[in-house]
């Protein structure tokens, strides 16, 4: 802040999402009116791309970068830092400390390993198939004597002279971080925080993590595993964090940034440098609390959100304005516990390559030409076909007025790279590219029964949200795919932003729990002393924060499971404080619950309920920003061009509505295309399209 500057004058909020291609921005004004921005990720320095985005945006509100950020109140980033290091595996070298006789459990991965995160198709070949390679390799394990009982009482005190030692071995075999998991530690922390403390006191250079700190699962396998990510993406991550924290100071920013978390919501600076392993998948729940955000003010509580970026489909379900949180995710095929908005994905975005397999047969995906080279037609040497060559090549996609003119493409080049694998195939130029955007749109389209169908839910009971830069241009194929009815496309100018927009509209999410196993009817004293100990942690971590007051707001609820079952799900509790008739209640809720996930009658009662946990959501309430009511569009382009669709089989000369943004007046029928700034919406044939107040295109299919 300058020092003519007031507080007052601080009033823009400011979300980043750094994707595998590009790197977006939303910048949000008072009124609720938000700019978008965009700028290629930059994999040498992130921190480049992340201030890239910020300026593009704050150039079309006609600010400087520095404008923009020393009037900004809010500042929140979703990043795919850690979880790209985790994929590329590019990490630190990390040791780990374990309690005796346990030193293999992340290696046995409770003997499902070669099963765990592959696809159907290596199920079935499973005698060639493998585990994952360790994070950490069996000769940088390291076992110490110590042991608490699942009641957290001590039974063998912690062997203070071994931690030392396993550390100084350790750290001289090279590790840069080390990950610290007793048995028994989420009932007792105290060998766990005293081994890092010995370990911190005698090696400071080196990132250390007490799994417990992370995760408060039972699950000893899935415990350890997030811890030892935790410090696999740390010294990076606090790298990275240090870089735009220093970066956003010297250009003016005077406020604290926010970082985007998988539970939904943000944490601090200081929680994200050290529960990195919060931030894994933030980008794409950012786009989801974007869309919560907005259904609200629609009135539409159950989605399905579909966002198709340059590398990857991300795919999530929320029902009643609810996320769907699961406790124990997968990440690069090894089980981590932490709470994290269930998040489906597949290697289907526009930079997917299209090849030929070992038949002879067409593939697309999952490998991407990322950022650089890119698909063919950015010219910056890419030779191979990609989804976005095909959409150039039918016609989709204009080369000459790419992203309303900031960059021309080059059809000659993906031409050359389509063509290619069509004379291998023995196909059109356009029939292949065709082919190429049929098989892209049924995976995609695999991927939305897979998160609706095959979980019991009704597709056409859902709306599609549909963003990124390429959700507009294939969703009105999945949808007809799929079945579904409705699709919106959220604020036409903000939708290859959204994820950007949604980090705006974040609150800071903090989740306590504890796993403690009953049969019910459970004493409802015990049930009171147990959620009044989570609150009292959770208002204890809000306050250090600045949070107090009005600006706390705590949700309870409690895993169930029928006992002789497997699902288990989460029951929300209102009221307090609990007596036998709200345990009653709480029962009866899961019963209706569980009937309407897995079907009427699908739970075993007779064998009994048994209550697995205790779940606290705590929000620090941060003053997010309204919906600005669009305008009309202004400056509309009505043009035309000819447009290969394959419903007709043909090039058709194709209505085309270039717009930068707005409300759309009117009804719109398909065949059409809308080019936007940062995208192209398809309105495919016999399919119809309306803007509502908010300038949020619904396509009826």
């Amino acid at each position: 802040m300058t020092a003519t500057q007031s507080a007052d004058d601080q009033d823009l909020v400011i979300g980043v999402d750094i994707g595998g291609t590009f790197t977006d921005c939303a910048i949000v004004l008072p009124d609720g009116t938000a700019q978008p921005g965009k700028s290629p990720t930059t994999p040498d320095n992130r921190a480049r791309g992340f201030f890239d985005s910020i300026e593009d945006a704050a150039t079309g509100l006609g600010l400087s970068l520095d404008d923009a950020l020393a009037r900004c109140r809010l500042l929140v980033h979703g990043t795919t830092t850690g979880t790209n290091a985790l994929i590329e595996r590019r990490g630190a070298k990390v040791g780990l400390i374990t309690t005796s006789g346990h030193g293999d459990v992340t290696l046995i991965m409770k003997a499902e390993g070669r099963l765990t995160g592959v696809d159907g198709a290596h199920i079935w070949d499973l005698p060639r198939g493998d585990k994952p390679e360790p994070v950490v390799p069996r000769a940088l394990i390291r076992e110490v004597n110590e042991r608490i009982d699942y009641l957290g009482e001590v039974v063998v005190a912690l062997d203070e002279a071994q931690v030392l030692a396993a550390a100084d071995e350790l750290v001289a075999a090279g590790v840069e971080a080390i990950a610290v998991s007793f048995l028994w530690s989420v009932r007792n922390s105290a060998h766990e925080d005293r081994a890092v403390q010995l370990i911190t006191e005698r090696h400071p250079q080196i990132f250390v993590t007490a799994a417990s700190s992370v995760s408060s699962f039972v699950g000893e396998y899935e415990r350890t595993m997030t811890g030892i990510i935790n410090a696999y993406i740390g010294p990076l991550m606090k790298d990275y964090v240090e870089r735009i924290e220093q970066e956003a100071g010297r250009r003016g920013y005077s406020g604290r940034i926010l970082y985007a978390q998988c539970a939904g919501g943000a944490i601090t600076e200081a929680e994200a440098q050290v529960a990195p392993v919060r931030t894994v998948h933030s980008g794409p729940v950012s786009g989801l609390l974007g869309s919560a955000h907005v259904a609200a003010a629609l009135g539409e509580p159950d989605l399905m959100v579909a966002d198709m970026g340059g590398t990857s489909f991300d795919v999530s379900v929320i029902r009643g304005l609810t996320p769907d949180v699961r406790d124990v995710s997968l990440l690069e095929r090894f089980e981590v516990s932490l709470p994290m908005v269930y998040v489906d994905t597949v290697g289907a975005g526009g930079g997917s390559i299209a090849w030929l397999d070992a038949a002879g047969g067409l593939q697309v995906g999952p490998r991407s030409a990322g950022a650089m080279p890119g698909p063919a037609c950015y010219g910056n040497g890419g030779t191979e076909a990609t989804v976005t060559d095909a959409d150039v090549v039918l016609g989709v996609i204009d080369p000459d007025n790419f992203l309303h003119g900031k960059r021309k493409l080059d059809r000659a080049a993906a031409e050359r790279a389509v063509s290619a694998l069509g004379d291998q195939l023995g196909l059109s130029l356009e029939a292949t590219a065709a082919g190429i955007n049929q098989i892209i749109d049924a995976k995609m389209a695999d991927l939305l029964r897979r998160m609706s169908i095959l979980r019991g839910f009704d597709p056409r009971e859902y709306t599609v949200f549909a963003y990124g830069g390429g959700g507009p241009v294939h969703v009105g194929a999945v949808a007809r795919e799929v079945g579904v009815r409705k699709v919106i496309v959220p604020m036409l100018h903000m939708a290859s932003a959204w994820s950007a927009y949604g980090a705006t509209v974040a609150d800071v999410i903090h989740v306590v729990q504890r796993w403690e196993q009953h049969q019910m009817p459970v004493d409802p004293n015990r049930m009171n002393t147990v959620l009044a100990d989570l609150e009292e942690q959770a208002r204890g971590i809000l306050a250090a924060e600045g949070f107090e007051g009005d600006k706390v707001a705590i949700d309870r609820s409690v895993r169930m499971k029928y006992t002789t079952q497997l699902h288990t799900i989460e029951v929300p509790i209102s009221g307090e404080p609990l007596d036998e008739a709200a345990v009653e209640g709480i029962g009866t809720d899961f019963a209706r619950l569980y009937d309407d996930l897995h079907g009427e009658g699908s739970g075993h009662q007779a064998g009994g309920v048994s209550l697995t946990g205790f779940v606290l959501r705590a929000r620090g309430i941060v003053d997010r920003p309204g919906i600005a009511r669009a305008p009309g569009a202004t400056d509309v382009e009505r043009t035309s061009r000819p447009v290969y669709w394959a419903e007709e089989g043909a090039r058709v000369e194709t209505p085309v509505l270039r717009v930068s943004g707005g409300r759309l007046e009117g009804r719109l029928e398909g065949p059409m295309l809308l080019e936007l700034p940062d995208t192209v919406v398809v309105i495919r044939p016999g399919q119809t399209a309306t803007c509502d107040e908010y300038g949020n295109l619904v396509i009826t299919v």
